[in-house]
Protein backbone atom coordinates (compact mmCIF):
# COMPACT_ATOMS: atom_id res chain seq x y z
CA UNK A 1 0.00 0.00 0.00
CA UNK A 2 2.73 2.49 0.94
CA UNK A 3 4.69 1.67 -2.21
CA UNK A 4 1.61 2.20 -4.36
CA UNK A 5 0.90 5.57 -2.76
CA UNK A 6 4.53 6.57 -3.25
CA UNK A 7 4.37 5.63 -6.95
CA UNK A 8 1.10 7.50 -7.37
CA UNK A 9 2.40 10.71 -5.83
CA UNK A 10 5.66 10.62 -7.77
CA UNK A 11 4.14 9.68 -11.10
CA UNK A 12 1.30 12.17 -10.90
CA UNK A 13 3.46 15.10 -10.07
CA UNK A 14 7.07 14.50 -11.08
CA UNK A 15 9.44 17.40 -10.94
CA UNK A 16 13.15 18.03 -10.94
CA UNK A 17 14.79 19.11 -7.69
CA UNK A 18 17.14 22.04 -7.87
CA UNK A 19 18.57 24.38 -5.26
CA UNK A 20 20.39 27.54 -6.29
CA UNK A 21 21.84 30.57 -4.60
CA UNK A 22 20.00 33.85 -4.86
CA UNK A 23 21.17 36.17 -7.63
CA UNK A 24 19.88 39.72 -7.93
CA UNK A 25 17.60 39.74 -4.92
CA UNK A 26 17.82 40.76 -1.28
CA UNK A 27 18.10 37.75 0.99
CA UNK A 28 18.96 36.65 4.50
CA UNK A 29 19.75 33.17 5.79
CA UNK A 30 17.04 31.54 7.86
CA UNK A 31 19.16 29.53 10.30
CA UNK A 32 16.16 27.71 11.72
CA UNK A 33 15.28 25.73 8.60
CA UNK A 34 18.22 26.37 6.29
CA UNK A 35 16.11 28.13 3.68
CA UNK A 36 16.91 31.48 2.12
CA UNK A 37 14.62 34.05 3.71
CA UNK A 38 13.75 36.61 1.04
CA UNK A 39 12.61 40.10 1.86
CA UNK A 40 9.92 41.62 -0.34
CA UNK A 41 11.52 45.03 -0.93
CA UNK A 42 12.27 44.07 -4.53
CA UNK A 43 8.78 42.77 -5.28
CA UNK A 44 6.11 44.81 -7.12
CA UNK A 45 3.23 46.39 -5.22
CA UNK A 46 0.59 45.51 -7.80
CA UNK A 47 -1.17 42.15 -7.24
CA UNK A 48 -1.41 41.58 -10.99
CA UNK A 49 2.35 41.98 -11.35
CA UNK A 50 2.87 39.61 -8.44
CA UNK A 51 0.64 37.06 -10.16
CA UNK A 52 2.66 37.46 -13.35
CA UNK A 53 5.88 36.81 -11.43
CA UNK A 54 4.38 33.64 -9.94
CA UNK A 55 3.10 32.43 -13.32
CA UNK A 56 6.45 33.02 -14.97
CA UNK A 57 8.21 31.03 -12.26
CA UNK A 58 5.75 28.14 -12.48
CA UNK A 59 6.21 27.83 -16.23
CA UNK A 60 9.95 28.49 -16.40
CA UNK A 61 11.78 27.39 -13.26
CA UNK A 62 12.13 24.59 -10.72
CA UNK A 63 14.92 26.26 -8.75
CA UNK A 64 14.08 26.39 -5.08
CA UNK A 65 15.08 30.04 -4.72
CA UNK A 66 12.75 31.05 -7.58
CA UNK A 67 9.83 29.08 -6.18
CA UNK A 68 10.32 30.59 -2.72
CA UNK A 69 10.30 34.08 -4.22
CA UNK A 70 7.12 33.27 -6.16
CA UNK A 71 5.51 32.07 -2.93
CA UNK A 72 6.61 35.27 -1.20
CA UNK A 73 5.09 37.29 -4.05
CA UNK A 74 1.75 35.55 -3.57
CA UNK A 75 1.81 36.13 0.19
CA UNK A 76 2.39 39.81 -0.55
CA UNK A 77 -0.49 39.79 -3.02
CA UNK A 78 -2.72 38.34 -0.32
CA UNK A 79 -1.67 41.08 2.11
CA UNK A 80 -2.68 43.62 -0.52
CA UNK A 81 -5.97 41.85 -1.27
CA UNK A 82 -7.01 39.21 1.24
CA UNK A 83 -9.98 38.10 -0.85
CA UNK A 84 -7.99 37.39 -3.99
CA UNK A 85 -9.06 34.17 -5.67
CA UNK A 86 -6.14 34.48 -8.10
CA UNK A 87 -3.61 34.65 -5.29
CA UNK A 88 -5.07 31.68 -3.41
CA UNK A 89 -5.11 29.18 -6.26
CA UNK A 90 -1.67 30.26 -7.44
CA UNK A 91 -0.32 29.78 -3.91
CA UNK A 92 -1.78 26.26 -3.87
CA UNK A 93 -0.12 25.57 -7.21
CA UNK A 94 3.34 26.85 -6.26
CA UNK A 95 3.20 25.07 -2.88
CA UNK A 96 2.46 21.84 -4.71
CA UNK A 97 5.65 22.24 -6.71
CA UNK A 98 7.60 23.14 -3.57
CA UNK A 99 6.33 19.98 -1.86
CA UNK A 100 7.80 17.88 -4.65
CA UNK A 101 11.27 19.40 -4.82
CA UNK A 102 11.76 20.33 -1.15
CA UNK A 103 10.91 17.01 0.49
CA UNK A 104 12.23 17.84 4.00
CA UNK A 105 9.56 20.54 4.26
CA UNK A 106 6.92 18.84 2.10
CA UNK A 107 4.38 18.62 4.93
CA UNK A 108 4.52 22.40 5.42
CA UNK A 109 4.00 23.12 1.73
CA UNK A 110 1.21 20.55 1.38
CA UNK A 111 -0.70 21.91 4.38
CA UNK A 112 -0.47 25.47 3.04
CA UNK A 113 -1.45 24.31 -0.44
CA UNK A 114 -4.60 22.62 0.84
CA UNK A 115 -5.58 25.67 2.90
CA UNK A 116 -5.02 28.01 -0.04
CA UNK A 117 -6.97 25.77 -2.41
CA UNK A 118 -9.85 25.50 0.07
CA UNK A 119 -9.92 29.31 0.28
CA UNK A 120 -9.98 29.50 -3.51
CA UNK A 121 -12.92 27.06 -3.62
CA UNK A 122 -14.79 29.12 -1.02
CA UNK A 123 -14.22 32.30 -3.04
CA UNK A 124 -15.07 30.81 -6.43
CA UNK A 125 -16.60 27.33 -6.28
CA UNK A 126 -17.49 27.69 -9.96
CA UNK A 127 -13.85 27.86 -11.07
CA UNK A 128 -11.70 24.83 -11.84
CA UNK A 129 -8.40 25.95 -10.28
CA UNK A 130 -9.28 25.58 -6.60
CA UNK A 131 -10.67 22.07 -7.07
CA UNK A 132 -7.74 20.93 -9.22
CA UNK A 133 -4.97 22.18 -6.95
CA UNK A 134 -6.77 20.97 -3.84
CA UNK A 135 -6.86 17.53 -5.46
CA UNK A 136 -3.15 17.63 -6.31
CA UNK A 137 -2.22 18.76 -2.79
CA UNK A 138 -4.42 16.01 -1.35
CA UNK A 139 -2.60 13.42 -3.45
CA UNK A 140 0.67 14.68 -2.03
CA UNK A 141 -0.84 14.47 1.46
CA UNK A 142 -1.61 10.79 0.80
CA UNK A 143 2.11 10.22 0.21
CA UNK A 144 2.93 11.82 3.55
CA UNK A 145 0.16 10.13 5.57
CA UNK A 146 0.01 6.51 4.45
CA UNK A 147 -2.44 5.59 7.20
CA UNK A 148 -4.98 8.01 5.75
CA UNK A 149 -4.16 7.30 2.12
CA UNK A 150 -7.44 5.67 1.12
CA UNK A 151 -9.55 8.49 2.54
CA UNK A 152 -7.30 11.12 1.01
CA UNK A 153 -7.32 9.46 -2.41
CA UNK A 154 -11.11 9.26 -2.33
CA UNK A 155 -11.19 12.97 -1.50
CA UNK A 156 -8.77 13.61 -4.36
CA UNK A 157 -10.98 11.77 -6.87
CA UNK A 158 -14.07 13.66 -5.69
CA UNK A 159 -12.30 17.00 -6.11
CA UNK A 160 -11.01 16.04 -9.57
CA UNK A 161 -14.52 15.01 -10.58
CA UNK A 162 -15.76 18.47 -9.63
CA UNK A 163 -12.91 20.10 -11.55
CA UNK A 164 -13.73 18.05 -14.65
CA UNK A 165 -17.39 18.99 -14.42
CA UNK A 166 -16.39 22.67 -14.45
CA UNK A 167 -13.73 22.62 -17.17
CA UNK A 168 -12.49 19.28 -18.55
CA UNK A 169 -10.20 21.06 -21.05
CA UNK A 170 -8.29 23.18 -18.51
CA UNK A 171 -4.52 23.25 -19.15
CA UNK A 172 -4.50 20.58 -21.86
CA UNK A 173 -6.95 18.38 -19.95
CA UNK A 174 -5.00 18.43 -16.68
CA UNK A 175 -7.94 17.47 -14.40
CA UNK A 176 -8.63 14.37 -16.51
CA UNK A 177 -4.93 13.56 -16.81
CA UNK A 178 -4.47 13.63 -13.03
CA UNK A 179 -7.62 11.54 -12.56
CA UNK A 180 -6.44 8.97 -15.09
CA UNK A 181 -3.03 8.78 -13.42
CA UNK A 182 -4.71 8.36 -10.04
CA UNK A 183 -6.67 5.38 -11.33
CA UNK A 184 -3.46 4.05 -12.88
CA UNK A 185 -1.20 4.09 -9.82
CA UNK A 186 -3.53 3.86 -6.81
CA UNK A 187 -4.20 0.44 -5.24
CA UNK A 188 -7.24 -1.27 -6.71
CA UNK A 189 -10.58 -1.78 -4.94
CA UNK A 190 -11.26 -2.65 -2.15
CA UNK A 191 -8.09 -1.14 -0.69
CA UNK A 192 -7.95 1.87 -3.01
CA UNK A 193 -9.40 3.72 -5.98
CA UNK A 194 -7.20 2.18 -8.68
CA UNK A 195 -8.80 0.92 -11.89
CA UNK A 196 -6.58 0.16 -14.89
CA UNK A 197 -9.45 -0.14 -17.36
CA UNK A 198 -10.93 3.18 -16.28
CA UNK A 199 -7.49 4.76 -16.33
CA UNK A 200 -6.96 3.79 -19.98
CA UNK A 201 -10.41 5.09 -20.91
CA UNK A 202 -9.81 8.49 -19.27
CA UNK A 203 -6.24 8.88 -20.52
CA UNK A 204 -7.09 7.73 -24.04
CA UNK A 205 -9.81 10.35 -24.22
CA UNK A 206 -7.60 13.22 -23.03
CA UNK A 207 -4.67 12.15 -25.25
CA UNK A 208 -6.99 12.07 -28.25
CA UNK A 209 -8.20 15.59 -27.50
CA UNK A 210 -4.73 16.98 -26.66
CA UNK A 211 -2.28 14.80 -28.61
CA UNK A 212 0.61 17.24 -28.36
CA UNK A 213 0.70 17.36 -24.56
CA UNK A 214 3.61 15.05 -23.57
CA UNK A 215 2.27 14.30 -20.09
CA UNK A 216 -0.99 13.02 -21.59
CA UNK A 217 1.04 10.71 -23.83
CA UNK A 218 3.30 9.53 -21.01
CA UNK A 219 0.53 8.40 -18.67
CA UNK A 220 -1.39 6.65 -21.45
CA UNK A 221 1.83 4.92 -22.49
CA UNK A 222 2.39 3.73 -18.94
CA UNK A 223 -1.20 2.53 -18.69
CA UNK A 224 -0.71 0.49 -21.87
CA UNK A 225 2.54 -0.87 -20.42
CA UNK A 226 0.73 -2.03 -17.30
CA UNK A 227 -2.01 -3.55 -19.45
CA UNK A 228 0.67 -5.41 -21.47
CA UNK A 229 -0.32 -3.64 -24.69
CA UNK A 230 3.30 -3.46 -25.80
CA UNK A 231 3.07 -1.92 -29.27
CA UNK A 232 0.79 0.90 -28.13
CA UNK A 233 3.06 1.64 -25.17
CA UNK A 234 6.22 1.68 -27.29
CA UNK A 235 4.74 4.06 -29.85
CA UNK A 236 3.62 6.51 -27.18
CA UNK A 237 6.85 6.42 -25.17
CA UNK A 238 8.69 7.27 -28.38
CA UNK A 239 6.37 10.22 -28.95
CA UNK A 240 7.08 11.41 -25.40
CA UNK A 241 10.81 11.38 -26.10
CA UNK A 242 10.31 13.22 -29.39
CA UNK A 243 8.21 16.00 -27.84
CA UNK A 244 9.76 19.50 -28.16
CA UNK A 245 11.30 20.73 -24.93
CA UNK A 246 9.31 23.92 -24.61
CA UNK A 247 6.75 25.49 -22.26
CA UNK A 248 6.05 23.60 -19.06
CA UNK A 249 7.55 20.46 -20.60
CA UNK A 250 10.97 22.14 -20.54
CA UNK A 251 10.97 22.13 -16.72
CA UNK A 252 8.71 19.14 -15.97
CA UNK A 253 9.92 16.87 -18.76
CA UNK A 254 13.30 15.49 -17.57
CA UNK A 255 12.00 12.81 -15.16
CA UNK A 256 9.31 11.72 -17.64
CA UNK A 257 11.94 11.34 -20.35
CA UNK A 258 14.11 9.26 -18.03
CA UNK A 259 11.19 6.98 -17.19
CA UNK A 260 10.20 6.71 -20.86
CA UNK A 261 13.72 5.68 -21.84
CA UNK A 262 13.75 3.11 -19.06
CA UNK A 263 10.39 1.71 -20.14
CA UNK A 264 11.49 1.46 -23.77
CA UNK A 265 14.68 -0.38 -22.81
CA UNK A 266 12.50 -3.00 -21.11
CA UNK A 267 9.85 -3.18 -23.82
CA UNK A 268 12.15 -3.26 -26.85
CA UNK A 269 14.56 -6.15 -26.56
Amino acid sequence: MRLAVRLLSCALLLGASSVASCHGCDSLTDRKNGLPELVDLTLPNDPKELHTLSDHTYWRSRKLIDLLRARLALHKALRLDQGSFGSQWRLARIDGVLARIDEPRAATWVAEARRAAESAITLRPDRVEGHLYFAIATGLAAKLHAGEAIRLLETMVASLTRAIAIDPRYNQGEPRRVLGATYLYAPAWPTGVGDLEESIAVLKDVAREFPHEPQNLYFLADAYRKAEQRSEAVALFRRVLASPRKGLWAVEGPPYRTLSQRALSELVR
